[in-house]
């Protein structure tokens, strides 16, 4: 079983406008999000006022702020860039259900190594691949992102300048 289905049952289903906020940098969130309509980015902000995009999420996908979940603070910030359906499920629920249901057990593991397999690719990326590649990578995953995501945004995400998005757009098309 998938954990999306068992959160289903321990869940509560929540509405988002666009631009709202589902939780904020410095906030208590001990909840699972599993996006159910929409489109969210994930976000930092540094103490200059820079905003570098951590990811974008479409249905189907699942975020949590780790920190969050263990007593912290959430490290990031989640807006919605749509109207957005979540269904939300705390932490603790999760935990205690998982002490007794091998199912839940084995969906938690499941969700953690995609959040750790996520985590690693966009790592990577960063790290080994320069821009043009990033985005040929974004297009391939998302070939719609245009229809949902800003190309400022996207540019952030890719952690370039609009213009230099621009540029490598022009270069593909060429």
């Amino acid at each position: 079983m998938k954990f999306n289905e068992i959160a289903i049952e321990y869940g509560q289903v929540s509405e988002f406008t666009k631009n709202e906020h589902i939780f904020n940098f410095g906030d208590k969130s001990n909840c699972i999000y599993i996006i159910l309509e929409g489109v969210v980015k994930a976000f930092y902000i540094t103490e200059e006022g820079k905003e570098y995009i951590k990811t974008f999420l479409f249905s189907g996908d699942t975020i949590a702020s780790l920190q969050a979940l263990n007593g912290g603070e959430c490290s990031f910030s989640l807006q919605c860039l749509q109207n957005t359906k979540v269904i939300k499920i705390a932490y603790h629920k999760v935990i205690a259900e998982s002490e007794v249901n091998i199912e839940m057990a084995n969906a938690v593991i499941k969700l953690l190594m995609s959040f750790a397999m996520k985590k690693e690719k966009r790592e990577y990326e960063l790290l080994c691949l320069d821009a043009q590649k990033r985005f040929e990578q974004l297009l391939e995953r998302s070939p719609d992102i245009y229809e949902h995501i800003t190309q400022n945004d996207i540019a952030r995400y890719l952690g370039i300048t609009p213009v230099a998005l621009s540029r490598i757009k022009n270069q593909i098309k060429n």
